[in-house]
This record gives structure tokens, C-alpha cells and sequence, in this order.
């Protein structure tokens, strides 16, 4: 294992001498990185630090640019946090590298074919990388919507459902994984037939053009996966457009719980939302605040990754108290620090730690 000069040890004056610097790949206020955004400032605030928040309005050269600013201005008790956005994380690790300030991945990661290796192992200031199960969660939405439309069309159907997949854009490692977990499903499900996977760059009005086409070259088509809510959203008004009913003619699911998609899901609209992983601008936070007080996560690994949950239509009555407890006021992020609660054996980064109290503000 590389030796690797951790800031820790010359910074542990005090938690309240630390700063995280986020970058994140859309514009301010975006669908769900404004959600990121939102718990990463209440973790910072939780525990004691600074936050600075970057905006690269979907380019990546802007990105790059934006990381090499802030590496050469980094102060001794910071670490920079970005996405693997548009396969760039090499050459922002690079950077970071040449800079000599730790970096942490989140929400992107490197792709088998990128070769990028592991934290700490070609770049010895990557700290460490928090992202979600997109394979697990591609392969969840396209099961739950077969299955909805299994139970839902038994009475109509002659042959396999027909779904169509609209995914992001085609480089991004989410679109990449949540499409490659959705295929492995449909390689093996017999009761479905997935006619085609178009990108649609994680935007509406792409998806609602997408699907205005397929629908028209597919006319006998039930299911539409989507690696957003956004793009869900689009298939929604090209449906309705169409004289179509969503939520009865047509199963739509899609990624994020963004408001628009939550909105969709409560009103039938749209079947089903994967979501959470917005928590992990705060669950990242907390690795890097005890990394820099000199509690270092390694010995409990380099590599996070989550699982997202499911909201369905069906269940939105059941569910919906959950909302209230994932939001950003609600949740005291420095019970989660192994720093400032040595007695806890690992890190809890899951939905499920938040349904007993215990990580809620005024909590156990």
C-alpha cells in the first residue's frame, strides 16, 4: 500500500478550521444537485467548516478550469469534491496530484474502460470516492416497472411488454451504469422485450421528442424506463400530448425523487422514482470532516457505494413520512462522525439509518 501524506496531521487545530470545496456539474438550483448542494451546506454547518460550491453549467473544460483555480488557491485544511463529469476525472486528478490537495469523487465514477484504478493507488492524494449503486438501481426501476405492467396489462398482453429506455447523457458514468443494469435485466427477463435506448442528455424536452418518435414507430408499447425524473417528466407531457394516459396506458419510471418526479409519482403520473443518493453530498461530507481531524476512514475502505430507494404510486400514502425525514434541516450530520462518536464500529450511509431517529435532529 502507498504511503500517503495525510493533511490530517497538520491540521487538526480545530473543527471549525476546515473547508470543503464542491464542484458540481449542472447549473445552481438544478433538479438534484441543488439537493446535493443543499446537504453537503448542512453538513458543513453541523460540523463547524466552510463550504465553496462550483458551478460548471454542463461543461466539463469549465469544470477543469474551475479545479485548477482552486487547487492553486487550497488552503493546508481542504479537500476538493467532484464528479467523475463527462469521464474528466483524470485530468482533474492530475491537478489535484500535481497541486498535492486531497480530492474526493463523488456521484461519477471511473468507468471499467477508463481504467482510472483505486483511491490512493495511481493518485495518492484521491482520498477516497462515496458513489451510488447506479447498476443496482437501473436493474430496480426496469423489475418494478415489469412488474407493474405484468400485473397491470395481464388481460391485453399477446407476447412481451415493450418497454424503451431513455437515458442521460451517453458518457456520464450515471447513464452508463443505471443503462447497463437496466440491460442485464432485460437480457434476462423473458416477459419483456426492450425495443431501443436512445440519450437524451438529461433533458425534457429531448425525452419528450424521443418518445413522441418511439411511440410512433412502437405503437404497442407499455413501459418507459428513464435514468431521470426530468426526462420522465418529458414522457409524461409528449404522452399526454399524444392523448395518451400516463399512469394508466403507460408505466413511466425514473431516478432522483426530484420535487418534479415526486410530484409525478403522488399524482399517478409517473409509477416510480429511485432516489437518496442526494444524501450523499452529506455523507461525503462527513468522511472528509473526519479525514481532516485526523480519524482517517481507510481502515473501514476507500470506496463507498449506497443503495437507492424506491417510491411507487402505490405506496406514496405509506411513504411519503420519509420525505420529510431526508430533508436537509432534519438531519444532524455530526452523528454520523466516527470522529466526534468513536464508539461507533462503521458508517451508516443508508436510508434505513434515518427511519429510527437516531441521525434526526433531536434524535436519540
Amino acid at each position: 500500500m502507498l504511503l500517503f501524506l495525510n493533511p490530517a496531521s497538520k491540521i487538526c487545530a480545530g473543527e471549525n478550521s476546515w473547508k470543503l470545496t464542491l464542484f458540481t456539474p449542472r447549473k445552481e438550483k438544478d433538479p438534484f444537485w441543488g439537493l446535493f448542494v443543499d446537504h453537503a451546506r448542512k453538513a458543513t454547518s453541523d460540523l463547524g467548516g466552510q463550504i465553496e460550491v462550483y458551478y460548471a453549467d454542463g461543461n466539463r473544460e469549465k469544470m477543469r478550469r474551475q479545479i485548477e483555480q482552486a487547487a492553486s488557491n487550497a488552503g493546508d485544511q481542504e479537500v476538493l469534491v467532484f464528479p467523475n463529469f463527462k469521464k474528466g476525472a483524470g485530468s482533474f486528478l492530475k491537478i489535484i496530484e500535481k497541486k498535492k490537495v486531497p480530492a474526493f469523487i463523488v456521484n461519477s465514477g471511473f468507468t471499467k474502460e477508463e481504467n482510472g484504478g483505486r483511491p490512493r493507488q495511481h493518485f495518492r492524494f484521491w482520498i477516497g470516492q462515496l458513489l451510488p449503486d447506479e447498476k443496482q438501481t437501473g436493474n430496480m426501476l426496469a423489475r418494478t416497472l415489469v412488474e407493474e405492467g405484468l400485473r397491470r396489462f395481464k388481460k391485453h398482453r399477446n407476447g412481451p411488454l415493450e418497454m424503451i429506455a431513455i437515458t442521460g447523457i451517453i458518457s456520464d458514468y450515471a447513464s452508463i451504469e443505471r443503462t447497463e443494469g437496466l440491460k442485464r435485466y432485460a437480457m434476462t427477463e423473458k416477459k419483456v422485450f426492450l425495443r431501443q435506448i436512445i440519450p437524451a442528455s438529461w433533458k425534457a424536452d429531448a425525452a419528450e421528442t424521443g418518445f413522441e418518435l418511439l411511440k410512433k414507430r412502437f405503437p404497442k408499447l407499455r413501459l418507459v424506463w428513464t435514468a431521470s425524473d426530468v426526462m420522465a417528466g418529458g414522457v409524461i407531457r409528449a404522452a399526454e400530448k399524444m392523448q395518451l394516459n400516463p399512469g394508466k396506458d403507460l408505466i413511466v419510471g425514473g431516478v432522483d425523487w426530484a420535487e418534479q418526479g415526486l410530484q409525478s409519482v403522488q399524482q399517478g403520473k409517473q409509477y416510480a422514482s429511485a432516489g437518496g443518493h442526494f444524501l450523499e453530498g452529506g455523507w461525503a461530507t462527513v468522511l472528509v470532516y473526519d479525514y481532516l481531524q485526523g480519524k482517517d476512514f481507510a481502515e473501514h475502505g476507500l470506496s463507498w457505494k449506497s443503495r437507492m430507494g424506491l417510491i411507487r404510486s402505490s405506496d406514496w400514502g405509506s411513504k411519503s413520512e420519509m420525505f420529510q425525514r431526508i430533508k436537509p434541516e432534519n438531519i444532524n450530520y455530526r452523528k454520523y462522525s466516527r470522529y466526534l462518536h468513536p464508539e461507533r464500529d462503521s458508517y451508516d450511509f443508508s436510508l434505513e439509518s434515518l427511519k429510527s431517529g437516531e441521525y434526526m435532529v433531536n434524535g436519540n
